[in-house]
């Protein structure tokens, strides 16, 4: 009779692929919507199945009693019985989520198409002999329903991926230069081997497998291991298990976080159902008739909350999950509970529920799937743990009437309170009874209430934990980032210059000049563009003046060019260097005065000098003669071997100043320079400008004060609102009749407020 399991399998994948060849070839029917109708089905009848009653397993397999680890089957049977069925749990798994996710997720069809119809294949030439592992005599007897499901199951199966492997084409890999990209990677022999997708496609096998394994799997294949041979106290091993719960997390970042979002999102989904498909191996629908065998328990919870959340993007939910969950589970693994067999089921699926419970909402955080939460999260978290936390009260107080064993969330039991100490049990001594009806309630108020006030601090913990790990993730990042960005900048830079030496600047016909292109600023935390599509060229013996109202951009501009803050699109080149290919030459090239100096206040003006001199390479000759020349000019005679903390507010400027032409730079950039000088300095300020531009350089400057920057500039630019107005020779203003100062007022009053967009793309040279 069992000939007839493979009539049912043949007759169910026969009508499957012909469902989906028929729409294939017709516009009545969408095969998408038919694939997940399908995968919908096969989660049906699937879940029908393993959920219908108890399988035989642990009796045929004898997984329940010391000895071999092969039963009545015969040990090439059994053992092909148990591969049979793991590897059932990882196709069931990937045809249900397929369709859902099949556009977002490249590697889902090559999945499916060889992987899937190849185990499909297996199962259904083995469909006896997994019959008779699942229910024992009564399938080797006549047809038992359940196995005539699983045939069906089986021929869904078949159908649906021979139909994948014959009509569906996987997407073809990107071209590069003629060849396909994977031809076309880089790297050491091994980077190179894992880049080729049959290695990758191999490994995410493997590794599915690993989530799908069935919790019978250890004991079928090595056996009874006795609990004892293990130390009672925290052993090796124990403490090796807690060890990788957490150590497991920096592989997965590292395999996942440089994937798509759906493609991480599938990955822990995929992860997570499976694992809760072998979680609920011992459930059935008539537990689910009992209230009291619900997995109500905290931990048991997450097991179907994590798929759940995943499936649907319930971030709320996941928020209960990530503060609430990830504690409980971690301290359950501290104290877990012990056997006679190591390797039995309920072992496994106590580590597999506590070890999912605890990784798998951090991964999913580690993973950007959700947003990171706030305080306001973690508070709701709370708020619904208190609620859970009150119901389980009434709960085990209820079902206590019916079955003393109820302890969800072990607050019925002592459990806890024996891990803790006589105090603890003490309390528990401490009891409100009360009756409705016949139905007795037993609460613990004193103990519950510490229980609940100890996790609820252990929560805010968890809290502060992650708030650390936030940072850490950050720092990370920006590190990953810049170090990216630094080699793509070494990359251009090595382009740009085409075989020359790498200190060279990149625009040697630009060495005498200071040039904004199309610089574009906008701070991280901020939805407007601080500077917008500002661009300037100043040529070597200017005075260039910069003008602007308070908050217009000038110091964004001016700390831009000096390499103080980041470049949000555009460029700046200093003498010809590129200020992010060539850094560090670019500063070279500059000496900044800025609005609000910061000093080595506890050296003296001369140490502090040559201090800056050594950092520029100043030979000793060059700058004992410059030092001298500007400590005569500045009349720091007296002053310049006393600490600077001694010094004024305006002789502090003075060594600023000197600090900043030590090393002769080619543009000398100054913000707010005259603030704080006395009339002398100011003249004295004003002189070392035009020496500075009078021998080639560029002197760039920011002012309030209009009539210095008339006096003294030979060019100016006006700024407001992150935009640069006009920039203007001090001839063609003087041309016009117009002083300068009124020429100014009418430009910023004439201004519109709507001149910088909110988070737009920056323009392109192209565009601009």
């Amino acid at each position: 009779m069992q000939w007839l399991y493979f009539l049912f399998a043949l007759a169910m994948g026969g009508g499957v692929f012909l469902l989906l060849f028929l729409s294939r070839r017709t516009e009545k029917l969408d095969t998408l919507w038919c694939l997940k109708g399908l995968s919908l089905m096969q989660a049906a009848v699937f879940f029908f199945r393993y959920l219908s009653s108890n399988f035989e397993i642990e009796k045929t397999l004898e997984l329940n009693k010391e000895g071999s680890p092969f039963g009545p089957l015969g040990a090439g049977q059994a053992a092909l019985a148990g591969i049979v069925m793991w590897l059932g749990f990882l196709v069931y798994t990937l045809l249900v989520t397929y369709p859902f996710f099949k556009k977002g997720v490249k590697c889902l069809t090559p999945l499916m198409r060889y992987v899937g119809s190849a185990v499909y294949i297996i199962c259904f030439f083995t469909l006896p002999l997994v019959a008779q592992a699942m229910d024992g005599e009564a399938a080797m007897k006549s047809l038992y329903w359940r196995d005539v499901v699983y045939a069906l199951e089986v021929g869904l199966g078949l159908g649906y991926t021979l139909y994948l492997l014959v009509f569906e084409r996987a997407e073809k890999s990107p071209v590069v230069d003629g060849e396909p990209l994977e031809k076309t990677q880089t790297g050491s022999w091994w980077q190179k081997v894992v880049q080729q997708p049959a290695v990758r496609l191999t490994v995410l096998v493997l590794l599915m497998a690993v989530v799908s394994m069935p919790l019978w799997i250890p004991q079928l294949y090595i056996g009874y291991i006795d609990s004892s041979i293990l130390p009672d106290d925290f052993n090796l091993l124990h403490r090796l298990t807690l060890y990788g719960s957490v150590l497991v997390i920096i592989p997965v970042y590292f395999l996942f976080s440089k994937r798509e979002y759906e493609e991480r999102r599938y990955a822990l989904l995929y992860f997570s159902f499976a694992a809760m498909i072998a979680y609920s191996y011992n459930y059935t629908f008539e537990n689910f008739g009992d209230v009291s065998s619900w997995p109500l328990h905290l931990c048991n919870t997450a097991m179907y909350i994590i798929p759940l959340c995943l499936m649907f993007k319930w971030d709320k939910l996941y928020y209960f999950t990530m503060f609430i969950n990830v504690l409980g589970a971690f301290f359950a693994m501290i104290m877990p509970n012990v056997e006679a067999n190591l390797l039995s089921a309920r072992i496994m699926q106590f580590w597999q529920n506590h070890y999912c419970a605890f990784l798998f909402p951090i991964l999913v955080l580690v993973l950007d799937i959700f947003p990171r939460p706030k305080l306001k999260q973690f508070i709701y978290s709370l708020v619904a743990f208190a609620v859970y936390f009150a119901s389980m009260l009434l709960v085990n107080a209820w079902l206590t009437n019916y079955n003393s064993g109820v302890d969800f969330f072990f607050l019925n039991s002592d459990f806890v309170a024996e891990k803790l100490g006589q105090w603890a049990e003490d309390l528990r001594d401490i009891q409100l009874i009360f009756y409705i009806k016949e139905l007795k309630f037993v609460l613990y108020p004193v103990y519950q209430a510490l229980f609940f006030l100890v996790y609820v601090l252990l929560s805010l913990a968890m809290w502060f934990l992650y708030e650390q790990a936030f940072e850490v993730a950050d720092l990370y990042k920006v590190i990953r980032e810049r170090n990216r960005k630094i080699r793509a900048d070494q990359l251009a830079l090595e382009v740009s210059l085409a075989g020359r030496d790498m200190r060279e600047p990149i625009h040697p016909e630009n060495q005498n000049k200071l040039i904004l292109r199309h610089f574009c600023k906008r701070y991280s935390t901020s939805d407007v563009y601080a500077v917008y599509d500002a661009s300037l060229e100043i040529e070597g013996g200017q005075i260039f003046g910069f003008l602007g109202p308070n908050g217009a951009g000038k110091s964004t501009i001016i700390k831009s060019i000096v390499g103080i803050q980041t470049i949000t699109s555009g460029e700046i080149e200093a003498a010809g260097y590129d200020m992010e290919k060539q850094s560090v030459d670019a500063k070279m090239q500059i000496g900044f005065v800025p609005d609000h100096y910061a000093l080595y206040e506890n050296l003296t003006g001369r140490e502090y000098v040559n201090y800056i001199a050594d950092l520029y390479g100043v030979p000793k000759e060059e700058r004992d003669a410059r030092i001298a020349s500007y400590v005569e000019r500045f009349n720091l005679g007296q002053a310049i071997d006393n600490p600077i903390k001694t010094y004024s507010h305006g002789m502090k400027q003075k060594i600023t100043i000197m600090a900043a032409l030590v090393h002769d730079p080619k543009i000398w950039i100054l913000d707010e320079p005259l603030t704080g000088l006395d009339p002398e300095s100011i003249f004295q300020v004003k002189e070392c400008m035009k020496e500075h531009a009078q021998r080639g350089n560029i002197v760039f400057f920011s002012s309030h004060i209009i009539d210095v920057v008339e006096r003294i500039c030979d060019k100016i630019a006006i700024i407001r609102r992150g935009q640069i107005l006009c920039t203007k020779t001090i001839a063609e203003i003087e041309a016009s009749g117009i002083p300068l100062e009124k020429f100014y007022m009418d430009m910023i009053e004439n201004c519109h407020d709507d001149a910088v967009p909110a988070a737009t793309p920056a323009p392109t040279p192209s565009e601009a």
